[in-house]
């Protein structure tokens, strides 16, 4: 994974005109997956070049308004940003400021406000086609908002905080790592089913349709904005190294969440050469529900239900 991190950062990303400007942004929540790829970039690129942080939170009015409710009955005040990636984010960059230091980490805040969410729907639904489902709509949106990179950072010294946009020309994504490690929740539902033999076979499942069901729709929505995305967990090497291990070496769903799932993964952070003890037991979210994209309307649909498809 080192490896497949230093051949898409040293080599191939175009440096930019502005030598303040970071030449790399990862899409990150703060969970496991993208704290280690930010960790590993930090062994490879020029300690001097900032890593921009993209942390993207959604105004959800559903989820605000259960909130709301805990407030009238005595809680504290509602921030409607306050979305559980935002909290694993500050989280996250702050791991990564003890454990990576001597670099400028650019936390990125972003911020959508619900009605700016719903403007930009119909482009999104555009690039993301022909995939047409409510759980696409939501991880789509979540994906173009964090690579369009518009937010608000705060500096480390002063806590002044200032408007930014990323100028990162490439992002790196996460994707891979759950499917090759039995990192969702249908994973573990198939293993107390089926058993060892009936993990694997979602797992190869998954494997087998990420092209179909991923890719395409994560690289029209972060190429909108005129950037790359690239996907440092299904280099090639990566790929053919996970799927030579016996699947109990990757994960153990007997274990309780946030340790079995992706369990490999989580050895390798929390080890003594990669020191991320608090994102090596981060357990898996969802980015619609990490984001609070998912269910944003009140409709009754179901994440596997096609958009349109009531009306």
């Amino acid at each position: 994974l080192s490896t497949s991190v230093r051949l898409r950062t040293t080599t191939t990303i175009p440096r930019p005109s502005n030598p303040h400007h970071p030449r790399l942004a990862i899409l990150f929540s703060g969970g496991l997956d993208c704290t280690l790829l930010a960790a590993l970039a930090h062994r490879h690129l020029p300690l001097e070049e900032p890593i921009d942080l993209l942390n993207v939170a959604f105004e959800n009015p559903r989820a605000l308004k259960a909130s709301h409710k805990t407030r009238a009955a005595g809680g504290a005040a509602v921030d409607p940003y306050g979305v559980p990636d935002r909290r694993t984010g500050i989280e996250g960059v702050a791991e990564l400021r003890r454990v990576c230091g001597g670099r400028e980490w650019r936390f990125v805040r972003i911020d959508v406000p619900f009605e700016e969410a719903m403007g930009c729907k119909e482009r999104i639904l555009g690039l993301m086609a022909p995939l047409d489902t409510v759980m696409d709509l939501s991880i789509a949106m979540a994906f173009w908002f964090a690579a369009r990179g518009k937010g608000v950072v705060k500096d480390e010294e002063s806590g002044e905080e200032r408007e930014y946009t990323s100028q990162a020309r490439v992002l790196f994504s996460g994707l891979g790592a759950d499917e090759q490690l039995a990192g969702y929740g249908r994973h573990t539902a198939r293993f107390q089913k089926e058993g060892w033999s009936g993990l694997l076979t979602e797992v190869s499942l998954d494997v087998g349709r990420i092209a179909q069901r991923n890719l395409g729709r994560d690289d029209r929505i972060v190429a909108d904005h005129g950037k790359e995305v690239r996907f440092p967990f299904l280099d090639e090497s990566v790929v053919t190294f996970l799927s030579s291990l016996p699947i109990y070496i990757k994960a153990d769903p007997r274990y309780r969440k946030g340790i079995g799932e992706k369990m490999l993964l989580r050895q390798y952070a929390c080890s003594e050469w990669m020191g991320l003890s608090r994102a090596g037991v981060e357990p898996k979210r969802a980015v619609q529900f990490g984001a609070r994209t998912a269910k944003m309307v009140d409709g009754g649909e179901k994440g596997v239900d096609r958009i349109g498809a009531s009306e």
